[in-house]
């Protein structure tokens, strides 16, 4: 059987142009996917997996990354191409099964691990229920995610295939433009679950696209009590940083707003991070940059925390800050262990929120449009926040 479905094929001299030449990343990256029939996988016919339809696929930075060059290499060994990308999924169940009735909708969780393959040999990781470590990420039938992996087609086609065990149904009442913030906010919960909030007050988020917007509602959810400042760069994103409960919304660090909470900035010599006499007890990178990051650990307080959400690359950074103010830098991905069922606990957050969280996805596009679509992620002048495929039948 083959299907229809976009599918990601890795150009090297696309790429080292793109790496070396990073003014041209976005001339031709499109061009690096392809519309077209693909074989149904080999996992198709693996127990335990069930075939799902997509309603609707988010594009995910990590998969804008990808088509324009800007992703590190350090995770190449565990990614497959050509790959039929898409991790953010709203399906309905294609085959029913004993666990699954047919046409339910349902989240995808896109882990791949040891766990997720039913290995009859677990790694230390997995056998300590900690997928997001798995050891055999790298084995030529395993990688890092559904979505990543020639063997293992992600959400931007007609079907694609998932662990039983990694579906989580959608509430009957809720809107699938709402249910595909499922994925990414699963990763805010995670990555919250690092700090130490018995020494949190002042929260500083930094950047308010999907993650940063969905880290504000979380915040706003789950710890009402902090104090929360956003940097939100386009006007789009300031407006939903203050409906999602920010008591201050600034444009960069550079606002005197930000000055009550970490003091007035000492004069830079050169081009050194800005010093500061204190700051936020927590701060959250949501961006994802060199200079998003740079200015996290500029902005914590001496003996602070600096949260990395956003998924910075390769980057060049002054870590004066980290040592000389006990600063503590937590990395996080995925979607913890699966002794917390972190999907469940999303799904329930977007359930119950008195917040239109569905307006987040400010445009859908046909997938015959993909080309648009990543155009339109790229082009914050638009408006973009959210940006989805449907429509894989067409």
């Amino acid at each position: 059987m083959s299907y229809k479905a976009i599918r990601y094929h890795l150009s090297l001299p696309r790429l080292a142009r793109q790496k070396f030449l990073p003014r041209t990343a976005k001339m031709g990256a499109v061009s690096s996917l392809k519309s077209e029939m693909v074989a149904e996988p080999e996992v198709a016919s693996r127990p335990g997996w069930i075939r799902v339809k997509p309603v609707l696929s988010g594009i995910c930075g990590s998969d804008s990354s990808l088509l324009l060059g800007s992703s590190s290499p350090y995770l190449a060994p565990l990614t497959s191409f050509p790959a039929v990308l898409g991790h953010e999924v709203v399906a309905r169940v294609a085959d029913g099964s004993d666990a699954w009735v047919k046409d339910t909708l349902v989240a995808v969780n896109p882990s791949l691990s040891c766990l997720a393959l039913g290995s009859d040999t677990l790694c230390p990781a997995c056998a300590s229920n900690q997928p997001n470590w798995c050891h055999h990420r790298s084995r030529h039938d395993l990688g890092l995610l559904i979505g990543f992996h020639k063997d293992y087609p992600g959400g931007f086609g007609q079907y694609m295939w998932v662990p039983e065990g990694q579906l989580v149904a959608v509430p009957p009442l809720m809107p699938p433009s709402r249910a595909v913030l499922t994925e990414p906010l699963t990763i805010v919960l995670h990555g919250l679950s690092h700090a130490d909030w018995d020494r949190v007050r002042s929260v500083l988020v930094i950047g308010a696209g999907t993650v940063g917007l969905l880290t504000l509602l979380a915040l706003r959810e789950g710890h009402p009590a902090a104090d929360v400042v956003s940097v939100a760069r386009y006007p789009q994103q300031a407006e939903w940083a203050g409906r999602l409960g920010a008591r201050v919304v600034v444009r960069s660090l550079a606002d005197e707003a930000v000055n009550a909470y970490t003091g007035a900035p000492a004069p830079r010599l050169w081009n050194a991070p800005v010093w500061r006499p204190a700051g936020f007890d927590l701060v959250i990178d949501a961006a994802g940059t060199g200079s998003s990051l740079q200015d996290a650990l500029g902005a914590a307080a001496p003996g602070g925390q600096v949260l990395l959400i956003g998924g910075t690359g390769e980057v060049k950074l002054d870590l004066t800050p980290v040592w000389s103010r006990d600063v503590t830098l937590f990395g996080t991905f995925g979607y913890g262990g699966t002794e917390h069922d972190l999907f469940s606990e999303a799904i329930a957050l977007l359930e119950n929120t008195d917040v239109p969280a569905e307006d987040l996805v400010t445009h859908i596009y046909a997938a015959r449009d993909y080309k648009t679509a990543f155009h339109t992620v790229w082009n914050k002048n638009l408006g973009a926040i959210k940006v989805c495929l449907n429509d894989f039948e067409g």
